[in-house]
């Protein structure tokens, strides 16, 4: 069994119901609640402890006397910590912090770059810079921002200004991550964990996730040769990047989520998101999303192309990812440098 951490707490956003005088339930669903049978009284007491706050586990083995019982405890609390029903606070504390001291730059061009900003701005981001042109338009009001004449990027910095997140450019600091939610443009500097968000065929596109030194890079994406044009990115095959204003909304949503999880990602230590080496193409109207990986360009100088592609639907292999600086990159690319911080891929 793996050492638990020293403090816990019930999963944010959900509850503990009591089913009976043995019995608890957390969660709500048919899909996500878990009925907890046949508990011992140490154990429902511990449960109901954590339903009122975090606490050491400590704290809750103090008054379980000496037994079984007191060794069956941390057994059940690990299952319920690997399931994601219960989650270490302290982490938790690590992710906010992170996310606090975080500069995200969004590029973009219309009410989805508006829609990005918005949400990370109340996703407890930091410093978001939005890089972003045109005027203030009917789909910008229709995803949130207030109606006005002005300049898209002076109403942005404005909501930013008044929710008390930084928006000013960073000078010579690079950003955590730059979110390219507009035209096709310059290839910016590949040593930063890039997120692509674009509409297409009036849908929601978001990826791929670009992560220096762990391919595709943008050259990759972009495609160098005519059999790259069956991957279909929109920057080899141009189009309308419009949908109407839901599938804005809920593309900007899934692309603040995967911008947090890149972000959220490396403190603790989790793989990659789902949008990394992938395209995730939302259809609103059908509520699914389509996933289309994103396959290294043979010839590359990145090497992307001898990295196995995820294949949809598999059961994920966990990548090991770290705090760069911590550990080097096994197989240095031509192209894609180390980033400052966030992800780096061994292997």
């Amino acid at each position: 069994m793996s050492e638990l951490p020293r403090r816990l707490a019930l999963a944010p956003h959900h509850a503990l119901v009591a089913t009976g005088p043995c019995s608890r339930r957390i969660g709500n669903g048919p899909a996500g609640a878990r009925l907890l049978d046949d508990l011992s009284p140490v154990a429902t007491a511990a449960l109901d402890r954590l339903a009122a706050g975090p606490c050491t586990v400590a704290e809750l083995q103090a008054d379980v006397p000496p037994g079984r019982r007191r060794e069956a405890l941390p057994v059940l609390l690990g299952v319920l910590l690997r399931a994601g029903l219960l989650v270490d606070p302290d982490l938790g504390e690590r992710v906010r912090r992170r996310r606090e001291s975080a500069l995200v730059e969004v590029r973009g061009d219309s009410a989805l770059a508006g829609a990005v900003v918005r949400g990370l701005a109340g996703s407890g981001i930091g410093h978001v810079h939005p890089r972003v042109t045109g005027t203030v338009d009917g789909a910008d009001v229709a995803t949130g921002l207030p109606a006005t004449d002005g300049h898209r990027a002076r109403a942005l910095h404005d909501l930013l200004a008044a929710a008390g997140v930084r928006s000013g450019p960073a000078g010579r600091v690079p950003p955590d991550l730059l979110v390219l939610a507009g035209a096709p443009e310059a290839v910016p500097d590949d040593a930063v964990v890039q997120l692509v968000v674009t509409l297409r065929n009036g849908r929601g596109v978001v990826g791929p996730l670009l992560l220096p030194g762990g391919g595709p890079c943008r050259g990759c994406r972009d495609g160098g040769a005519e059999g790259d044009r069956e991957i279909g990115v929109d920057t080899v095959v141009p189009g309308p990047r419009t949908a109407e204003p839901h599938v804005v909304a809920a593309t900007a949503a899934l692309a603040v989520a995967q911008a947090l999880a890149a972000l959220d990602g490396p403190v603790g230590g989790n793989p990659p998101p789902a949008s990394w080496r992938t395209e995730l193409e939302l259809a609103a109207d059908l509520a699914s999303i389509g996933v289309h990986p994103i396959p290294g360009r043979p010839g590359c100088p990145c090497g992307a192309a001898t990295i196995p592609v995820p294949v949809p639907g598999a059961i994920p292999v966990p990548i090991p990812a770290t705090i760069s600086g911590t550990a080097p990159m096994t197989t240095p690319t031509a192209r894609c440098a180390a980033p400052r911080t966030g992800w780096t891929i061994v292997g």
